[in-house]
């Protein structure tokens, strides 16, 4: 039982440094299409399904998973991408890619992924991501997303997240904590062949990839 529960936590280490560092275009696409799949299975639930109205009045999104894992020592990574929406005609940008990690110290067993959607809802959450790295609820607010037809009463002028998530695995009292999100630029040279900023790409200046319309798509889809 015990080498059992170490070889589940070896694992769990081993997912966060693979989602936080490795890059491939291969492994970029999957995530792609991970995210939409999340997108979709959630948006398709009524229970949990983001309201359309804050979907419609969001000014961008973030897709991501984030993974922890530990024993006494623990440690919290993943990966993601956010693209900015322009309010005025109601188009997406192109997808950057972010990483997320952190590590802490403490009781604390288990290993668990946590996938979720955080809309970006005013000019501060979108400025965020323009910087090297921030903290979720230090740098920028964030807070549960609600759900229902009076989603908007309940929204705070001043959160700069909503955050809807699901887990899935064991640990103890886990849920997501948002943690340190960085500019993936490896990532990103990656997947446009090229050195490209966050600027850039939220400004349109980028050549959208064939394999982002699939999630560009679906968001188009349930905004209309």
């Amino acid at each position: 039982m015990r080498i059992r529960f170490v070889l589940l936590i070896t694992c769990c280490f081993l997912l966060v440094t693979s989602e936080t560092y490795a890059v491939s275009k291969k492994k970029l696409n999957d995530r792609i299409e991970r995210y939409n799949n999340y997108l979709e299975e959630v948006m398709e639930i009524p229970d949990t399904a983001v309201p359309s109205k804050l979907l419609k009045s969001c000014k961008g999104i973030l897709i991501m998973r984030q993974y922890k894992a530990g024993f006494i020592f623990g440690a919290k990574g993943g990966a993601g991408v956010a693209l900015k929406r322009d309010i005025k005609t109601g188009k997406w940008s192109a997808p950057t890619f972010v990483s997320n990690a952190e590590g802490s110290f403490g009781f604390q067993a288990g290993g668990q992924a946590i996938d979720a959607i955080l809309l970006i809802m005013n000019k501060s959450g979108v400025e965020s991501l323009l910087m090297t790295k921030f903290k979720l609820g230090i740098d920028a607010s964030f807070a549960v997303g609600p759900v229902g037809r009076d989603a908007e009463a309940k929204l705070g002028p001043d959160t700069a997240f909503l955050v809807y998530s699901k887990a899935k695995g064991f640990y103890g009292g886990a849920s997501f904590e948002g943690g340190i999100i960085t500019q993936n630029n490896r990532a990103n040279k990656k997947f446009y062949g090229r050195k490209v900023t966050v600027k850039e790409i939220f400004k349109g200046e980028v050549d959208v990839p064939e394999e982002a319309n699939i999630l560009i798509g679906t968001l188009e889809r349930y905004c209309n």
